[in-house]
């Protein structure tokens, strides 16, 4: 018989400099026209793996750094609210371009940032491995919630979506005929605009809301 159980992985990210920097808007509008779609990927999508957005409230690095370095809080607010796993990421660089593009044509000058706080654009590489760890029951991955990597984290859900559309925790779920309203609520849970810890605590919460209730299965979900 196939195991039905969840398997754990984590991963690493492998950091490449591209050589390139902006220092103020029009660079950053220019980047955003030509830079590689990895650059891209890297900058929206795999940036809640550094440290430094456990404590910012910004989703990306371009609203960060539009909010920190060249103090465009309305534009930083725009691009904050671009959720990149909405559509792919061609139409999001669009999107994003014509977002500049406005913002540019509306001031009488182009805003930069000060030396030292430079964006330096980064491409990346995810690599994922097994941690060899295995969970039949809900029960079971919900205790181990708590202790899972930040990095496991972000594989089975941010990657997930832009691996396969949904996270890997609910797909999981539909695939060993798990209760359908505790699938529901994982992804009812808006993630991008969610730290990892945050994160980790909703998905948490909805495992216990869902075993707490006395029709829970606490077995194997077959």
């Amino acid at each position: 018989m196939a195991d039905t159980s969840f398997a754990l992985f984590d991963c690493s990210l492998v950091r490449l400099a591209t050589g390139r920097s902006c220092t103020n808007l029009r660079e950053l509008l220019e980047t955003l026209r030509t830079a590689p779609l990895s650059v891209l990927e890297h900058h929206l999508l795999r940036c809640p793996l550094e440290d430094h957005f456990e404590l910012n409230e910004f989703p990306n690095d371009l609203a960060r750094w539009c909010w920190d370095a060249l103090g465009e809080r309305q534009l930083a607010e725009e691009l904050a609210l671009v959720n990149p796993y909405v559509s792919g990421i061609r139409e999001l660089r669009t999107a994003l371009v014509n977002k500049l593009e406005d913002r540019l044509w509306a001031l009488e000058r182009v805003p930069w940032c000060r030396p030292g706080f430079e964006l330096h654009l980064l491409e990346s590489r995810l690599i994922a491995f097994d941690t060899r760890e295995r969970f039949a029951t809900l029960a079971s991955l919900a205790e181990a919630f708590p202790r899972f990597s930040r990095r496991s984290l972000f594989f089975h859900v941010h990657e997930a979506h832009a691996r396969r559309g949904v996270d890997d925790f609910s797909a999981w779920l539909e695939r060993v005929d798990g209760p359908p309203t505790l699938v529901e609520r994982i992804r009812g849970i808006d993630f991008y605009f969610l730290n990892l810890n945050q994160l980790r605590r909703q998905l948490f919460d909805a495992f216990c809301a869902h075993l707490s209730e006395p029709q829970a299965v606490l077995g194997a979900v077959r």
